[in-house]
């Protein structure tokens, strides 16, 4: 009678229906799904738009069709309209009934998104140029965020700065954590200039950072850490003299323009 009852209970479980099992195997269930449907959608935003930010796909060419790139990536039609209305979001595509996608100009992509730059850098040329405008790039906006920085930063904010440029300090012999330390002191001057839309940028520039010093690197040079002009932006804030933390920074950002470019000379040789 037992055994009877047990098969019973087994074929009662598995004729249930989806609407009959547990709310916890639901769920479970369909977290696994959404998981893999996740996955692939990002494999797909990540192929489309390394390919259109490496040139493969010109401004206003028109992708292959949502049965083509699914075809190519093993993908379902609704994990590729999930990644192009991702891609439309970053400003690279649009859509268009009948005329279908449509890459669009680089001028309307999000340049300081960190996954559009992480495209952008994959490819040398870009990587390059990318670079170069880096620096005039930071030499426009970091003076003034130290500066702010000096005159905004709360005293946990200084303290916290501080400590960042000791931990560079400490880890002087420690490529990896070193720059972790770097990237960290300056992303702390970001968010002590209590200015929202600077602070926007702090991704897109910590990521382009490591790009930096992942050259030095690859180009077998020593990474220079600036510490003397990094000590004089922390003092200056700690201080709160903003035209001393503008000075400073102005200098560490002339040495690294000089170091920048001739790490990018080094490595342009070493790919002949």
């Amino acid at each position: 009678m037992k055994d009877v009852n047990h098969r019973s209970s087994l074929q009662g479980t598995q004729g249930m229906t989806n609407s009959e099992r547990s709310p916890k195997s639901l769920g479970k269930t369909m977290k696994r799904e959404s998981t893999r449907s996740a996955s692939v959608v990002d494999r797909l935003v990540s192929a489309l738009g390394r390919d259109i930010a490496g040139g493969v796909w010109k401004p206003d060419q028109t992708l292959p069709t949502e049965p083509e790139i699914a075809h190519r990536f093993g993908a379902g039609r609704n994990a590729v309209r999930e990644a192009v209305k991702i891609l439309a979001a970053k400003g690279f595509v649009r859509t268009e009934r009948r005329a279908g996608t449509i890459v669009r100009p680089e001028f309307c992509w999000n340049l300081f998104d960190p996954e559009v730059l992480s495209w952008m850098l994959s490819a040398l040329a870009n990587r390059d140029n990318m670079l170069d405008e880096l620096s005039e790039l930071r030499s426009i906006i970091e003076p003034t965020v130290a500066a702010l920085a000096a005159t905004h930063a709360s005293a946990m904010e200084t303290l916290r700065i501080c400590e960042a440029y000791d931990q560079m300090e400490k880890l002087f012999d420690e490529m990896q954590r070193g720059i972790d330390a770097l990237i960290t002191f300056h992303e702390l001057l970001f968010e002590a200039t209590h200015n929202r839309l600077l602070v926007a940028l702090v991704p897109g520039f910590s990521l382009l950072l490591r790009t930096n010093f992942e050259i030095s690197v690859r180009a077998g040079k020593q990474v220079s850490w600036n510490l003397k002009e990094h000590r004089q932006i922390a003092e200056a804030v700690s201080r709160r003299n903003p035209e001393a933390a503008r000075r400073a920074t102005r200098k560490l950002l002339a040495k690294n323009a000089g170091e920048l470019s001739e790490m990018i000379k080094r490595e342009r040789r070493t790919r002949k």
